[in-house]
């Protein structure tokens, strides 16, 4: 049997790192880089930033397009297989005025009134089909696109996050006629190189102020082709051809 001999002031060899006090090692963390990007650095660009703005605004348009067309299993293609959705609005049970949000109150995630951890859990629909199937029993809509702020922030080479806020009224039920504000927050992964996938989608929405209800669904509501344009480029083609494809729409419909 050898056995080796250190020099003077040399170190001994080291051994692999193994398991300790017979505990196994935790499996290692693999990074897929087979996917599509979004951007090609995190440093952002002019060029990138007009891609990613025409990106999001194309999402937006068809988005809401499919959500006020009355039958919103269309969204299914928007969502990842494992996506998440929530929906807050301010209301509080135990006030005596009445609220015209009833309506979504049994779907509410304030998490500051929410007591339940259970019912905390289940209001957090997880997978795109019961993210659609929560939405398809909210009331119909109609929203005003000219009243929508959009921003976005924190772009990545695999995610993206964007903001938009702005009005809708609802168009059947109790409440028919009835402004809501809205504040919407997305958190996306590129499908393709001209498509996103959501995977969280936070809502939360509000009665509308007097102002922002008299503002809003003026005589000359700017159609959906004058507010996000009337011209395709060849990149925007295949984002609607992308978008077609996944939510099973015709590419006439998703032109509009």
């Amino acid at each position: 049997m050898h056995t080796q001999e250190c020099a003077p002031g040399s170190k001994a060899p080291r051994s692999s790192p193994g398991p300790r006090d017979g505990q196994a090692l935790p499996p290692p963390i693999i990074i897929h880089i087979d996917r599509p990007y979004l951007i090609n650095s995190c440093k952002e660009s002019h060029k990138t930033s007009e891609t990613l703005k025409s990106l999001v605004m194309q999402f937006l348009q068809q988005y809401y397009l499919i959500y006020d067309s009355g039958d919103r299993q269309g969204l299914l293609g928007a969502y990842h297989d494992k996506a998440c959705f929530s929906l807050t609005i301010p209301f509080n049970p135990e006030d005596p005025s009445p609220s015209s949000l009833c309506d979504y109150f049994k779907d509410n995630r304030n998490m500051k009134n929410l007591k339940d951890p259970y019912l905390r859990v289940q209001l957090l629909k997880h997978t795109k089909h019961d993210i659609v199937c929560s939405l398809c029993v909210l009331p119909k809509t109609q929203h005003d696109l000219s009243s929508f702020v959009v921003d976005m922030w924190f772009p990545t080479e695999r995610m993206l996050f964007f903001f938009v806020n702005g009005v809708f009224k609802e168009v059947e039920g109790r409440s028919q006629g009835s402004v809501r504000a809205f504040s919407r927050t997305f958190i996306a992964t590129p499908a393709s190189s001209s498509s996103l996938c959501v995977v969280n989608d936070e809502l939360f929405m509000r009665d509308a102020t007097p102002k922002e209800t008299q503002s809003s669904f003026s005589v000359h509501v700017p159609t959906t082709t004058s507010i996000f344009g009337s011209t395709f480029s060849q990149e925007q083609q295949k984002m609607v051809q992308a978008f077609s494809t996944q939510s099973g729409m015709n590419v006439q419909w998703s032109r509009k």
